[in-house]
């Protein structure tokens, strides 16, 4: 019998480009370079049967790709000494034995619905040596609101990696860029959020018309969602078209490119590199993985204060959006949610700052940047993961 190892089975999702997929499949390639650990997998139902690694590939290199398929469940009275469990919904089972790690995170917090039937108020999920592990500290208050002892959460964050997400060089930024049909001396302003409220897209697209209302030479890139969640920035765009007719002219409208298709991380980091400023001013986030990715790319963020970006966003590397505290709870239900509202004035000034070119010094960000990367790597990631298994 293997001692000298652990048995981890982790029970998730993998091959395609949803959050917790992608999380799972970096976290799977560094622990395999840890030592003391033996890795199993299971396949749990995707949340949307539509998903398919062919149309909703996650983007890895074949090698890595292939790392990440290799891992077999475990056979038939194989020994488990620990499960972690990532996808959604969340499920609790109360009969196992087997140690157990939960990764839960939430944008505004918890609800019936984002566990399965029969786990919404498990103790399961912390009795004993269980944890539950969530990656930003926004995120561990709302599952504190909802009822889970604090003591039995533990915050992991998520990483980068930098030889995938790193800056481009300037004859790839002007190779790009005209590509894209992006002057020099445009202001290029980036989103890759799903067009859900909590993202914030509404304001996003009311700061750019503002902009451009005041006679800004800038462009707004948005990578629609549609083909992983079924939504598509359309209808946003459509109902504020109908409640600002003035702000959305034909020229603003035609200041806004949307990119559809699925993308590979190669092709993420030359659409992360053109921008001058990865624009974020999210109502609710989990964590916001697009801000440290176009960071890591030499691309500074616009992020709303107070929220999960917090952990990472230092000032050399991002301006906050003033923001004031919401709540949406449905007490009926059971549901506690909490929220930031950024100031659109304050978006729109920060936005500006950029294209006025006043909002932080290259040198400034350069030094920012590479601090941050040092600290948020996938492999700092898994070795706490890797130390919660023992």
């Amino acid at each position: 019998m293997d001692t000298s190892h652990k048995h981890l089975l982790i029970e998730g999702w993998r091959g395609v480009n949803h959050s917790f997929a992608l999380v799972n499949q970096c976290q799977i390639l560094e622990l395999q370079k840890l030592g003391g650990v033996r890795l199993f997998h299971r396949d749990l139902p995707f949340a949307m049967p539509h998903w398919n690694a062919k149309t909703h590939a996650a983007g890895f290199s074949a090698a890595d790709s292939a790392a990440i398929a290799a891992l077999r469940e475990p056979a038939a009275g194989e020994r488990v000494d620990c499960i972690y469990r990532i996808s959604s919904p969340f499920r609790a089972e109360p009969a196992s034995a087997v140690k157990t790690l939960t990764f839960m995170v939430t944008e505004l917090g918890l609800s019936a619905k984002s566990f399965e039937p029969g786990s919404a108020h498990a103790e399961a999920f912390t009795r004993d040596g269980n944890l539950i592990v969530t990656p930003t500290h926004w995120s561990r208050d709302r599952l504190v609101d909802w009822g889970f002892d604090p003591g039995h959460i533990r915050v992991v964050t998520h990483g980068v990696y930098e030889d995938t997400f790193h800056p481009l060089s300037a004859e790839e930024r002007a190779t790009n860029r005209a590509n894209l049909g992006l002057c020099e001396d445009e202001t290029v302003y980036l989103n890759l959020g799903v067009a859900t409220w909590n993202k914030g897209i509404d304001l996003v697209l009311l700061a750019f018309a503002e902009l451009r209302r005041q006679g800004r030479r800038a462009r707004l890139i948005l990578k629609d969602q549609r083909g992983l969640y079924g939504i598509s920035v359309e209808q946003v765009l459509k109902d504020l078209c109908t409640s600002h007719p003035a702000l959305f002219t034909a020229e603003t409208l035609g200041a806004i490119q949307v990119v559809s298709v699925n993308l590979s991380q190669a092709e993420l980091r030359l659409l992360y590199g053109v921008a001058d400023c990865y624009v974020s001013p999210y109502r609710a986030e989990g964590f916001n993985l697009p801000v440290l990715e176009a960071i890591a790319c030499g691309t500074p963020a616009v992020v709303t204060d107070g929220g999960a970006t917090d952990d990472f966003c230092r000032p050399g590397v991002a301006l906050r959006v003033e923001s004031d505290a919401g709540s949406r709870d449905d007490r009926a239900s059971g549901s506690v949610a909490r929220y930031r509202e950024p100031r659109l004035a304050s978006l729109v000034d920060a936005m500006d700052r950029f294209a006025r070119r006043e909002a932080i010094a290259p040198a400034t960000f350069a030094q920012a940047r590479a601090a941050l990367m040092q600290d948020m790597t996938w492999a700092r990631a898994a070795q706490a993961l890797r130390a919660l298994v023992d």
